[in-house]
């Protein structure tokens, strides 16, 4: 592990900025708190002197516990703007997502899309002070012609034909939209890479689960991760400081696709690429699998962030490097087995 963390200095800075720009965290909000992620973040906000309240918002209950807690069981679906009144919400993180690719094309839309407007109306209703999503690298697409370091001003290209990334920037193009109409609202974009660690099931790496791992003939693209202690961490520094913005993150370094493999173990076959994509369709179609057809792109085209900015905004150092993150993800895996 890289010993890099948070230095006095930097902690000082924290503080120092927060108490300029006038404003802190007291209730929190968090939509899709019965999530992975949401679970984390409410454990770190809990220790937050700052935070009176933690509104969370979901359908399924949030594994963690906490006595600063406000639990609503509610579809995101359905509006929400009243809850946000209720407990004078003054900063709110919106986590809930449809992750996992499904048949259910229309389902996950109304999830992902319906819940994220309304959201946004909550917010606009109640002026909520900062608003924060967590976006994703997918939305600048797996392609040929990607840059070697995407910055956060690229264009978004998501991947047609994998629902994942097509939603996620959906979804960051309506709140980049909020953060034009709203000049005065601060609004923080994350696009993360794929998230591991030892409390990681799967998340973006169910790859891995097939008994043989499939690669594109002539492709071996670079993979990035991020720990999930330096997500939750950067997330909670984004929100104290106030950053407003879009932000990518990423562990430093990555692995190759061949490299990954050697690191699981297990046996690979590669595939010309026309014909990985003709296969991965079709199972699709006959429902013999749940990873969408565009899905396959990341296996032949890497989609590589430039972190630059949030380093320097932040001041923030990442503890993990991708390498780190992505071994304690299989160091879990191993225990589990």
């Amino acid at each position: 592990m890289i010993e890099r963390g948070l230095t006095e200095d930097f902690e000082r800075a924290i503080l120092r900025q927060t108490d300029e720009q006038g404003e802190s965290m007291k209730n929190v909000a968090i939509t899709g708190i019965g999530g992975y992620l949401g679970g984390r973040l409410l454990n770190r906000l809990e220790q937050e002197d700052e935070v009176e309240r933690i509104v969370g918002i979901d359908i399924k209950e949030p594994s963690a516990a906490s006595t600063k807690l406000k639990f609503y069981h509610r579809d995101v679906r359905e509006p929400f703007a009243d809850i946000f009144a209720d407990n004078q919400i003054d900063t709110a993180l919106h986590l809930a997502f449809q992750v996992t690719p499904i048949h259910d094309e229309a389902g996950s839309h109304s999830i992902n899309i319906e819940g994220s407007q309304n959201f946004l109306e909550a917010c606009r209703q109640v002026s909520v002070s900062h608003l924060f999503y967590m976006s994703s690298h997918t939305t600048y697409g797996a392609h040929a012609d990607n840059p070697e370091s995407i910055k956060e001003d690229a264009p978004l290209r998501p991947t047609p034909d994998f629902l994942y990334p097509n939603d996620k920037a959906r979804v960051d193009l309506m709140f980049q939209d909020f953060m034009s109409n709203h000049p005065d609202t601060c609004v923080t974009i994350v696009r993360t890479v794929t998230v591991t660690g030892p409390h990681i099931v799967a998340g973006g790496l169910t790859v891995l689960f097939t008994p043989v791992m499939i690669r594109a003939s002539g492709h071996d693209p670079l993979w990035q991760f991020i720990h999930e202690d330096d997500l939750v961490e950067v997330v909670t520094v984004l929100l104290k400081q106030k950053q407003k913005g879009i932000f990518n993150v990423a562990g430093e370094g990555g692995l190759r696709y061949t490299e990954m493999i050697k690191a699981v173990g297990k046996r690979s076959i590669a595939l010309p690429a026309g014909l990985l994509s003709r296969f991965t369709r079709l199972s699709w179609n006959l429902h013999l699998q749940s990873r969408s057809p565009g899905g396959m792109e990341i296996l032949k085209y890497p989609i590589v962030v430039n972190t630059e900015k949030v380093r320097k905004a932040t001041g923030f150092n990442f503890r993990y490097s991708g390498p780190e993150a992505f071994r304690a993800f299989l160091d879990t895996l191993r225990k589990m087995s």
